[in-house]
């Protein structure tokens, strides 16, 4: 989906679930665990550095008043504001794209690190990269969405719509 204000646009696009290979910080190996379907949302204004937010679903959006649930991965705030740390920020040419592959493959391609790791999993409130560990241990296929925590938000909300 592409929303455009003016000088703002706005895209939100969908990455079903599916096996990551995600690594954390100080590991040489990237963990292979279920992720379960995630939207990316980007907003440019003008040249401004974009904003992004990440959140979870539970299937893939029908509608604008789709639930959105904590993205279960660290450096990404309760808010869905993602920490980016020192990673480089995508090149101009896909800011100017309506496709976001070039944004998760660095968010899913980059060391995450310990910020923002609380309040993402029922089973492992204090730190979501003990419930990965835990997902790659156990050979997981899917994450169990019965894990999520609710934003109480709707993506209308999150881009303002009204309703």
């Amino acid at each position: 989906m592409i929303r455009t204000e003016g000088v703002k646009k706005t895209v939100v696009e969908y990455r079903k679930g599916q096996k990551t290979g995600v690594y954390l910080e100080g590991s040489k190996t990237a963990l292979r665990i279920p992720l379960p379907p995630l939207l990316m949302i980007r907003t440019t204004s003008e040249d401004r550095n974009p904003n992004y937010a990440v959140y979870a679903v539970k299937r893939k959006p029908k509608s604008l008043d789709v639930a959105l649930f904590q993205a279960p991965l660290p450096n990404v705030f309760n808010s869905g504001s993602i920490c980016w740390g020192t990673v480089q920020r995508v090149s101009d040419n896909a800011l100017s794209g309506a496709s976001l592959t070039e944004d998760w493959a660095m968010l899913l391609g980059s060391p995450f690190g310990d910020h923002a790791c609380s309040g993402k999993s029922k089973t492992h409130r204090s730190d979501i990269r003990q419930k990965l560990i835990e997902l790659e241990t156990k050979s997981a296929r899917r994450y169990p969405t019965s894990d999520l925590i609710p934003t109480n938000k709707t993506l209308a909300q999150i881009l303002g719509d009204k309703s």
